[in-house]
């Protein structure tokens, strides 16, 4: 090699590199999260499972649901929703609780949480029962009319 030859990379070979680097970086990052959003999906419908069940336990004690998701809410003989469900979950994004309503005589209900994508393989692998496609016709607080976004339950 002579003095005047300097080894090194060129311009072109670097910033070959750093697209290559910054398309997997893109790549993995769409996959994170999308991840994230079926996790928050998954945890959605595993939520609504489990206040349907505290429900479910409620409704044989005291022969009606609760009027709201609240864990001071009771019956006749002091038993309380807190006697089921310890904390009440919520949406995992926006840490509200999820849309419940009961029909006026408290022997019907619907429990409602919007995911963020089109879950249908998740929805079928973790409910035994297809989700509620339909609004009944006393609910009038929110709509279960779109099955793809919505999961609805009401009692088993």
């Amino acid at each position: 090699m002579s003095k005047n030859q300097k080894s090194g990379f060129t311009l072109i070979e670097l910033l070959v590199v750093i697209a290559i680097i910054a398309i997997i970086t893109a790549v993995i990052i769409t996959s994170i999260l999308s991840s994230r959003i079926k996790a928050r999906d998954a945890r959605r419908v595993s939520d609504v499972n489990q206040i349907q069940l505290a429900l479910e336990q409620f409704f044989d004690k005291c022969h009606a649901y609760p009027v709201s998701l609240s864990l001071s809410a009771n019956c006749t003989g002091g038993t309380t929703f807190s006697n089921f469900i310890s904390v009440i979950p919520q949406d995992p994004s926006t840490h509200a609780l999820y849309d419940y309503s009961t029909n006026s005589t408290h022997t019907d209900y619907v429990l409602h949480a919007a995911l963020e994508s089109n879950s249908d393989a998740l929805l079928d692998s973790l409910s035994s029962d297809p989700p509620t496609p339909t609004t009944p016709s006393w609910l009038s607080a929110f709509t279960c009319s779109t099955p793809h976004f919505e999961y609805c339950v009401g009692p088993k």
